[in-house]
């Protein structure tokens, strides 16, 4: 593993030198040019692209990780049904090539920004999302969201019942476990209607953490979402609300990368995240999550 530093300076380097406008270049490219796959035209960069005040040095091999998402881009030329629904800000479906373009947009950003996080992150030493609210705090709870195949990875009790499975944690009342409100219990996984998420109580505190200090215990196999705090894609935002069982997850365009002010690196970092929104074309939004 890096040191601290070393590890602080590539997340700050790759903050100043987004992949995004890289992206949006190969869009066009794409579009305009006689290639049938995207490797084909990866194939074909030279070794120094300028886009705005940005340089890529070898941007095929820039572009290599992301491959896989980006080989949607062939639904610019033969017409492919998306695995999302994504409505405009008027709650339309969005024009199908701008669709495209946000949904292959979203899913780099977020790969990417898992990297940045993780760079970012680990230096500060700090517990922040691995921990409840405190006696300062008006939330009662807070939602750790989990893949499918992670729920294993916490020694905790699994709560899945017809209800839990209709609803959300933040529905009105509040799901019922044990006879007392779920956030009344003990920290538990929960199956939702958008699927299992961890529970942290008031003044509890994740089971992998070490019992002394904050670092935890199974850091190279963490969850999905423990390695994207707290700069997110939100591009594209989720919207449970417009979904039903018949249909595909439903996304609604942003256009925005969303920061939680709570985390110190953010705060810390907060001029260059601004100026990665900007060189991405995105609207640089910070919020806080906990109070």
């Amino acid at each position: 593993m890096l040191a601290n530093s070393e590890q602080k300076n590539l997340g700050l380097e790759r903050l100043q030198q987004p992949i995004l406008p890289l992206i949006r270049l190969l869009h066009l490219l794409f579009l305009t040019g006689p290639f049938e796959a995207v490797s084909e035209l990866l194939e074909e960069l030279p070794d120094e692209i300028e886009q705005g005040p940005l340089v890529y040095q070898k941007p095929a091999l820039l572009l290599a990780p992301y491959l896989d998402i980006l080989e949607n881009l062939k639904g610019l030329k033969t017409p492919e049904i998306l695995p999302v629904v994504i409505i405009n800000e008027q709650g339309e479906l969005a024009e199908s090539m701008e669709a495209l373009e946000a949904w292959i947009c979203h899913q780099v950003i977020t790969r990417e920004l898992e990297e940045i996080n993780s760079a970012l992150c680990y230096p500060c030493g700090c517990d922040l999302c691995c921990v409840g609210p405190t006696e300062k705090m008006n939330q009662d709870f807070f939602e750790i969201p989990l893949m499918p195949n992670e729920k294993n990875l916490f020694p905790l009790s699994h709560i899945d019942t017809d209800l839990s499975r209709s609803i959300t944690p933040e529905d009105s009342p509040p799901f019922s476990h044990n006879g007392t409100p779920f956030y009344s219990n003990p920290p538990a996984l929960y199956h939702w209607k958008s699927g299992w998420s961890l529970i942290l109580t008031r003044y509890s505190r994740c089971p992998n953490l070490t019992p002394k200090g904050n670092a935890c215990t199974i850091y190279p196999k963490r969850p999905e979402v423990c390695r994207r705090p707290q700069i997110f894609s939100y591009i594209l935002e989720r919207r449970l609300d417009l979904d039903t069982d018949e249909k595909k997850p439903v996304y609604a365009l942003r256009n925005t990368l969303l920061a939680i002010w709570d985390c110190p690196y953010v705060r810390k970092y907060k001029d260059q995240i601004a100026t990665f929104a900007e060189l991405c074309q995105l609207e640089p939004l910070f919020k806080t999550n906990k109070s």
